[in-house]
């Protein structure tokens, strides 16, 4: 089961929304669920057993989950009770503290190589409140208070890059985008490496495998899968097989297969 909750108006331009992940009931047996990179990070919370992410068995009651390049792989079982924060591409800096390239990857981080955080006390606050409710509060006051103590001065180049990358759906060239901005491409590589913790190469290429994983969704068992990679702005079907593939570990046609299957 899993349950989305918006943010506060004050937060919104930094987070996408918080959300709660439990289990199936005992006995069924466990899913696989997919979670796909979008540019963002987010932070978890785990009230239930181990986690078993892409294969490993994560034991630990809470983590930054920092921007991924690849579809992570999270085991469903009776024993998941997850919490979580999930931030906007290129905003979790002020919560954060530190560059966003050194947690990127694929791995979690664990709290306490996060010290100043303090998640592992905000863990407990949040265990000892076991009504979603409650917990929602006390997320929005934590990240309001860090915010209130920590906000970065905003970079408008920076929030206009990602604007433009997403209306685009990550099409369009990098050195397109440099044409409308006052500095140069080394300048943004600099700012999405700190902020968003990702290169604009990469990101771009995340918004265009979404965009693409959207169309075969839309298009169902109707879905052509040339033309979702025409209209994802790819103009070589090899290099759209590629890049899906990088991104979610399905090709193409196999990524319609488990949409088939999963939604009919």
């Amino acid at each position: 089961m899993l349950q989305q909750v918006a943010p506060s108006v004050k937060l919104r331009p930094y987070v996408q929304c918080y959300w709660q992940a439990r289990g199936q009931s005992a006995g069924e047996p466990a899913g696989v669920e997919l979670l796909h990179p979008d540019g963002g990070m987010g932070l978890l919370f785990n009230f239930g057993g181990a986690l078993e992410r892409d294969g490993e068995r994560l034991w630990g009651t809470c983590w930054a989950d920092g921007p991924k390049r690849r579809t992570a792989r999270l085991a469903v079982d009776g024993t998941l009770d997850l919490l979580g924060v999930h931030f906007q591409p290129g905003m979790a800096y002020p919560f954060i503290g530190e560059a966003l390239s050194s947690l990127a990857g694929e791995a979690l981080t664990p709290a306490d190589s996060l010290r100043r955080l303090e998640l592992e006390a905000l863990h407990e606050q949040l265990h000892e409140t076991p009504d979603l409710p409650g917990r929602i509060a006390l997320l929005e006051g934590y990240l309001l208070e860090r915010l209130r103590r920590h906000e970065a001065p905003e970079v408008p180049a920076l929030v206009a890059s990602l604007g433009w990358l997403q209306r685009r759906h990550g099409q369009g060239r990098i050195a397109e985008l440099v044409t409308e901005l006052p500095f140069g491409q080394r300048r943004l590589e600099q700012l999405f490496q700190h902020h968003v913790g990702l290169s604009p190469k990469r990101y771009a290429r995340l918004l265009r495998v979404a965009h693409s994983r959207e169309l075969i969704k839309q298009g169902g068992a109707a879905a052509s899968l040339t033309d979702t990679a025409l209209a994802a702005g790819y103009f070589d079907q090899s290099h759209f097989i590629h890049d899906f593939k990088a991104v979610t570990g399905f090709t193409p046609g196999g990524y319609l297969d488990h949409v088939r299957r999963r939604y009919g």
